[in-house]
């Protein structure tokens, strides 16, 4: 196979594998150009290979060693020889649209630090932790999504509290099974403000503070939110729509868990498909009429 052949079969799978499992960024990115829409996936697949290696079964020095095979392919694919095809199209996206490499390196390290899962104090600490594995996706996306250098400390920081957002969003979400699997990104101080310890949610039985603990978790996360907004008003109108469709999604699945915080300890938590796609589209008319 040739070099063009294998980065247009790379793109391919990675579309494949965005359209499989990303039901909420997938939206944002049907939104965008051929081109940025490939890269995307792209990142994408990057980044679920990182988070399935640090984060699937096994013990942790399985684990550990996925993920140091993900860093040597890394490595291999920005040095110019990449292992595969999705590894050719990530080679490709990070050419065009000059991705800087520190970033990718980033994400591992923020991955990583699942496989010796240790409490966060406060929230600053858990702010770092939701810098490391979205926040730095965010950063990826500046270029693809073609953010003017002259705005681009502005959208930086638009791009890390947005990812903030929607990982605290994630975290709560994913409370109970995270707490079963040993887990806990919520600030302890936090969550002892509220009577509410790991080891009770993982159970089922959290205790009477838990409905408040979710809901002032929520609130930390709403005005992060807004960065969307603001970044979305940065960017080219045929990139524009993404951030905020993304966004209004993910605000949907937060409000879906503040109006019934028990909800996590149930099931996972979804916003059902209509409503979902009512959403991207409403926030994308908004954003593209500005």
């Amino acid at each position: 196979m040739s070099g063009a052949d294998a980065v247009e079969a790379g793109y391919a799978r990675c579309l494949a594998e965005t359209r499989r499992r990303a039901a909420n960024f997938g939206l944002g990115i049907r939104l965008l150009p051929r081109e940025r829409r490939r890269a995307l996936s792209a990142v994408y697949w990057f980044s679920q290979r990182a988070d399935d290696a640090a984060d699937g079964d096994g013990p942790p020095g399985e684990r550990r060693f996925r993920l140091e095979t993900v860093r040597t392919e890394l490595d291999r694919t920005l040095a110019g020889d990449p292992p595969s095809s999705s590894w050719a199209a990530l080679a490709d996206a990070s050419s065009r649209f000059r991705i800087a490499h520190g970033l990718y390196r980033e994400l591992l390290d923020g991955v990583g630090r699942d496989l010796d899962p240790s409490p966060y104090p406060d929230w600053g600490a858990t702010l770092a932790y939701c810098y490391g594995v979205a926040g730095t996706v965010g950063l990826i996306s500046l270029p693809i999504f073609g953010v003017d250098e002259a705005d681009g400390e502005n959208a930086r920081r638009d791009a890390i509290d947005l990812g903030a957002a929607l990982q605290i969003t994630n975290i709560l979400r994913d409370l109970r099974e995270d707490a079963r699997r040993g887990r806990w990104y919520l600030p302890l101080d936090l969550s002892d403000r509220y009577g509410v310890h790991p080891e009770g949610v993982a159970a089922g039985r959290p205790g009477p503070g838990f409905e408040a603990l979710v809901l002032a978790a929520a609130e930390t996360a709403r005005p992060l939110y807004g960065a969307a907004r603001r970044l979305s008003a940065r960017l080219p109108r045929s990139t524009r729509a993404c951030p905020v469709s993304l966004a209004a999604v993910y605000r949907g699945l937060l409000e879906r868990i503040a109006a019934d915080p028990a909800a996590v300890l149930r099931e996972r938590v979804r916003v059902p498909g209509p409503a979902k796609a009512a959403r991207a589209f409403g926030a994308s008319l908004i954003a593209l009429a500005r």
